[in-house]
Order: structure tokens, then C-alpha cells, then sequence
């Protein structure tokens, strides 16, 4: 694989964003939810593209000094080799230049590889909802991370 190229997402994006999207969560977004991101002011869709395809996506909004990741994902047979630590840096870079004080985002209680790269990342867990999520049934583990452009993991 080629070194991947990360960039805002487009119309011409939709497809492959959404064929991703439902190789990866259990709750996919339609390719209609992805188009009124990109119509979203407060949206940030961002691709990460290699050889020619799309092989991760990342979808924060930006609400006052807050930022709410909303989506992160990577092609299944790519992962461990960056691709997220690549995307969730770029997100948070953009939240802090975009003046958020804080990070907040959702995750499964039993995704535990995502967890982890959350909390290297210096994300921390505020608050549990049960049975949040349907397909599978899991809690969602709500983090947040105070913004700082130093302190930031290689």
C-alpha cells in the first residue's frame, strides 16, 4: 500500500464512504446521512485515500469550543497499521484549530482496540450509556479529551 493521502470528502465520495461505513459498524449510515454531512456546515467528513481507493473515513462536528467525533473507520484487512491513529490525529488537529476546548465521542464498551487508541490518545471516560447500541448489544463508553496542541502522541 501506498502512503495515503487524507483529505475532505466529496459528493463522488458517498459510495465508497458508505460501503465502508457498513463493513464496520453495526449501526451504518446511509449514503443520505453522508451526503447531509457534507452539506453540514459544522461537519467535517474527511477520507483517507490509498492506491487509488478509500480506506478510512473520520466524521466530527464542530459545536461551539466542542468537537464530537462521530465516526472513525478503516478498511477491516488495513488495520494495525496506523491508518486510525493517522484519521483521530488529523481530527483532533482540525478541532483545535477550529478553537474547541474539548473532544467527546461514543464507543462500545466491548471494542476494545478502539478504546485503547482513544485512551493513548489521552481520552479519558466520562460517563457509560446502557444498551445503547442494538447491533450487537453493547454499552457505549462516552469519552472526552481537554485539547492541547502539545502532548500529542506520535
Amino acid at each position: 500500500m501506498s502512503e495515503g493521502v487524507r483529505r475532505r470528502a466529496t459528493a463522488a465520495d458517498l459510495a465508497p464512504i458508505t460501503a465502508l461505513d457498513a463493513r464496520c459498524f453495526g449501526n451504518p449510515w446511509s449514503e443520505e446521512i453522508y451526503r447531509q454531512e457534507l452539506e453540514r456546515s459544522l461537519s467535517r467528513l474527511t477520507v483517507l485515500e490509498a492506491d487509488g481507493r478509500i480506506v478510512g473515513l473520520s466524521c466530527t462536528w464542530v459545536v461551539g469550543d466542542e468537537a464530537h467525533l462521530l465516526r472513525i473507520a478503516t478498511v477491516p484487512e488495513l488495520r494495525r497499521r496506523g491508518l486510525g491513529r493517522e484519521l483521530l490525529r488529523a481530527a483532533i488537529d482540525d478541532a483545535i484549530a477550529a478553537g474547541c476546548a474539548i473532544m467527546l465521542l461514543e464507543v462500545a464498551a466491548a471494542n476494545e482496540p478502539a478504546r485503547a487508541l482513544y485512551e493513548a490518545f489521552g481520552f479519558e471516560e466520562l460517563a457509560r450509556r446502557k444498551g445503547y447500541y442494538k447491533r450487537p448489544p453493547d454499552d457505549a463508553v462516552v469519552m472526552q479529551r481537554r485539547l492541547r496542541a502539545r502532548d500529542m502522541p506520535a
